[in-house]
């Protein structure tokens, strides 16, 4: 408790905000799906994400349990073969984009496909 007390004064006296609630996860901004969906193809993301970002030369972003926070960080300054896009995406527009990934429906199990269990 003395921490978060700590942090708290520490936060008003440098003029930031410090969330202080114990045990929650900071929210995440809600973000427009539809303009998500738009940025991440004008972006370039569908290059290597695919367009429902299922992946391909890129991670799989589609049912990724990251957090928002973890998200604009790496798109931010990645690791791997991903370019940095450093501050040139608003993150408003990251959010928007996270929100569209988040919006992604899981695929299908292939044992539900009739055509993939054809047995001829």
């Amino acid at each position: 408790m003395k921490r978060i007390f700590a942090l708290a004064l520490l936060g008003t006296l440098l003029g930031v905000s410090v969330p202080v609630l114990q045990g929650q996860a900071p929210q995440r901004p809600t973000g427009n799906v539809e303009n998500g969906k738009k940025q991440f193809a004008a972006r370039g993301c569908v290059s290597c994400h695919s367009y429902s970002g299922q992946g391909g030369a890129g991670a799989r972003l589609a049912q990724n349990p990251i957090t928002f926070q973890t998200f604009v960080s790496y798109v931010r300054k990645p690791k791997g073969t991903m370019p940095p896009f450093g501050n040139q995406i608003p993150e408003a527009e990251l959010a928007d984009i996270y929100a569209y990934i988040k919006s992604v429906p899981p695929s299908p199990d292939p044992k539900t496909i009739p055509l993939l269990n054809q047995i001829d």
